[in-house]
C-alpha cells in the first residue's frame, strides 16, 4: 500500500509531521516540525521549529504524530516515542515509517539492540553524542551512500567524515546520522517495549504494521500504534478541545518559533 491509502485511514484531525523535509506524506494536511531550517542546502518543509524529543504542542492536543525516515536520525528513540505520547489525546495516532536497513545503505551494519535504546533513553543521549559516529561511517555502504567517491580516495573520505563529525560534537553542536539501524524486528520489539512503560506512563497498542513500505518506495516498514490514556487526560484533550475555539494558536506551546 501506499502513503495515501493509509493516512486515509489513520490520520485524521489535527496533527504534525516531523521531519518532512521535502517528501511529506502524501494525503494529510499536518503542522510541520523540523529541527533545521534547511539541510544539504536546500529548504526544509516546515512550519515551526521542533524536535522529535521536544515538540512545540501542548499535552493531550493532537490527533497524530506521523515521521517518515526520521527516528533512525534520532539518538534517543524512546525519549523521542515518550514525547509523541504526551502531545496526543487518548486515541490518538503515531504513524511511524522507518528504514529497513536491508533495503538501504546501512545493510551492512548490526542492529541496534533494545537495550541499547533504552540504555540511551536512561542516559539523556543527546543528538551531541559521539557514539555511533566511527560504527555508523565504517559500516555505512559508501557505493550507495556516495557513489561519486572513488574506491582509492574511500579512507580518506571515510577519516575526513568521521573527523568532522566529532569536531561538530566536541564543539556542543548536533550531528544528523542514522544513530541506529532498524528491521521490524527491532522496530516492534522497541514500540512493544515502550508501551509497557510505567514511568513515564505510556500505553500504546500497536494496531497495524506493514513492511516493504510504502509499495512506490518500499526500503521501509510502517507501524501504527493507538495512544491509550486515562481518564484525567481525556478531561484534558476536551479542555484544549474547548480552548482552541478561543485560542487561534492552538495548538501550539508559547513561544514557539515559526519558521520564516
Amino acid at each position: 500500500m501506499n502513503h495515501r491509502e493509509k493516512a486515509t485511514r489513520w490520520l485524521t484531525g489535527k496533527g504534525v509531521e516531523i521531519g518532512a523535509f521535502k517528501t511529506p506524506i502524501d494525503g494529510i494536511q499536518p503542522i510541520y516540525v523540523d529541527k533545521f531550517c534547511e539541510f544539504a542546502g536546500e529548504r526544509c518543509l516546515a512550519d515551526y521549529y521542533g524536535e522529535a524529543c521536544a515538540l512545540p504542542f501542548r499535552s493531550n492536543s493532537l490527533d497524530y504524530v506521523a515521521s517518515s525516515h526520521v527516528l533512525e536520525h534520532v539518538s534517543n528513540p524512546v525519549e523521542a516515542v515518550c514525547e509523541w505520547y504526551r502531545v496526543l489525546r487518548p486515541g490518538g495516532i503515531m504513524y511511524v515509517v522507518v528504514p529497513d536497513r536491508r533495503f538501504t545503505w546501512d545493510h551492512r551494519r548490526e542492529l541496534t539492540p533494545v537495550a541499547h535504546m533504552l540504555s540511551d533513553y536512561a542516559r539523556g543521549t543527546t543528538d551531541c553524542d559521539a557514539t555511533h559516529i566511527n560504527e555508523f561511517v565504517d559500516g555505512i555502504d559508501w557505493s550507495n551512500y556516495s557513489p561519486a567517491t572513488k574506491p582509492g580516495d574511500l579512507s580518506e573520505a571515510k577519516e575526513r567524515l568521521k573527523q568532522t563529525y566529532h569536531d561538530t560534537v566536541a564543539d556542543g553542536r548536533i550531528i544528523n546520522i542514522h544513530f541506529h539501524v532498524f528491521e521490524p524486528s527491532n522496530g516492534l520489539e522497541l514500540f512493544q517495549t515502550i508501551a509497557r512503560f510505567r514511568e513515564p506512563r505510556v500505553d500504546l497498542s500497536i494496531v497495524d504494521s506493514e513492511e516493504h513500505f510504502p509499495d512506490q518506495n518500499p526500503n521501509g516498514f510502517l507501524i501504527v500504534a493507538r495512544a491509550n490514556k486515562p481518564l484525567i487526560d481525556r478531561f484534558r484533550a476536551f479542555q484544549n478541545t474547548v480552548r482552541r475555539r478561543f485560542d487561534p494558536a492552538y495548538p501550539l506551546l508559547r513561544g514557539s518559533r515559526k519558521f520564516d
